[in-house]
């Protein structure tokens, strides 16, 4: 794959010598950055994840404008639809959700319920070109589950389930939350026809495996990772505190490691999120095997234009290495490509352990 690049670049130069100059300059700037999601073509890897910029038209408008080739609406909260079924906020019993108050993205609350959403949906699949992905947040049985077909049906060109689920209960085994998971992603998938990708936490035992089995219930894509909810202790009010939760520059080593042993093996596409702020993060992502690039924090910091400054900076990179296209790099560093992955990662990280020591 490295090698292609450089025929395109030949085929530009010979352009040159017989004095064709239109031709060569066109060569060079031709630059592929199409990429396929779950199966929706996009323009470039770049997604505006859930977040308050995805919440109104206008700045999901602008969103578009500045480059962005898909965006997912924030979250509807099985509490939201549980409290126009009951008529009340049913929190369950085992209290999944206790952030699910503090964690509603702005313009996005309870009061508005499920009618709005799926009346956003529509207004905003009207405005813009781009696919637009609705997300649905919950994981315990019940009717709220049906509430995909309305979404469906309302014109989303997908589905993003966030599974959130780490019980602080010294009884339930890592076999039972497994079951949790496994169960909601394969009810809502085996209820409509729009692809569904499934945005979840590292924390298993033995991710990959995990990951496998989502694959082969024909989960459309993974999102890696939710980032959870941390309660921090106020010192001044002695309180418990949680805060939105923004990701940080480079934070992306756990998703970039499980996107890289995960690329070539599963059919599922993969997503990044968490730590991506300029376009190297991008590029490490791609690099390991990434079909696409979650972006929340940083257009939060930056705003929406961001995403133009992103793609640009992800165009000189290419270009400088003589790169066509994503095609053409993507999961150039991931697990499979190395000749014997396991002992890289060993080594790897016994280079890191005594690079550690010698400081």
């Amino acid at each position: 794959m490295v090698g292609k690049p450089f025929a395109r670049k030949e085929v530009a130069l010979q352009a040159i010598a017989y004095g064709n100059v239109s031709v060569a300059i066109e060569e060079q700037k031709m630059m592929d950055l199409t990429t396929n999601y779950m199966g929706l073509s996009l323009n470039n890897p770049l997604i505006a994840a859930a977040s308050p910029l995805t919440s109104t038209l206008k700045s999901v408008q602008r969103l578009e404008k500045a480059g962005i080739a898909a965006v997912v609406l924030p979250s509807l909260f099985e509490e939201q639809i549980r409290q126009e079924q009951e008529e009340q906020i049913v929190l369950p019993k085992n209290n999944l959700f206790p952030e699910v108050t503090s964690f509603l993205p702005a313009g996005l609350t309870l009061e508005r319920g499920s009618r709005a959403y799926l009346d956003t949906i529509g207004q905003v699949k009207a405005a813009v070109d781009i696919p637009v992905i609705a997300s649905l947040n919950g994981c315990s049985e019940g009717g709220w589950m049906d509430f995909a077909r309305q979404i469906e049906q309302a014109g989303a060109d997908g589905i993003e389930l966030h599974i959130y689920y780490n019980p602080p209960s010294l009884e339930i085994t890592g076999r039972e939350v497994e079951d949790v998971y496994l169960d909601a992603a394969s009810r809502i998938k085996s209820s409509i026809a729009i692809p569904v990708a499934l945005k979840i936490d590292p924390f298993f035992s033995a991710f990959g495996n995990m990951a496998r089995q989502f694959d082969e219930m024909g989960v459309d894509a993974l999102v890696m990772f939710n980032r959870m909810l941390q309660p921090d202790f106020n010192l001044n009010n002695m309180q418990v505190e949680t805060a939105w939760p923004i990701s940080k520059p480079g934070e992306i080593g756990i998703p970039l490691r499980w996107i890289s042993v995960l690329y070539g093996k599963i059919n599922a596409s993969l997503a990044a999120t968490s730590g991506a702020y300029d376009h190297e993060d991008i590029v490490k992502y791609l690099l390991g095997g990434a079909d696409t690039v979650m972006l929340a924090s940083a257009l939060i910091r930056n705003g929406a234009d961001y995403v133009s400054v992103l793609l640009k900076g992800l165009e000189v990179w290419l270009k400088q290495r003589d790169f066509t296209g994503l095609k053409d790099m993507r999961g150039l560093m991931s697990q499979r490509s190395l000749a014997n992955p396991e002992a890289f990662e060993r080594a790897s990280y016994i280079r890191t352990v005594d690079g550690a020591k010698k400081h």
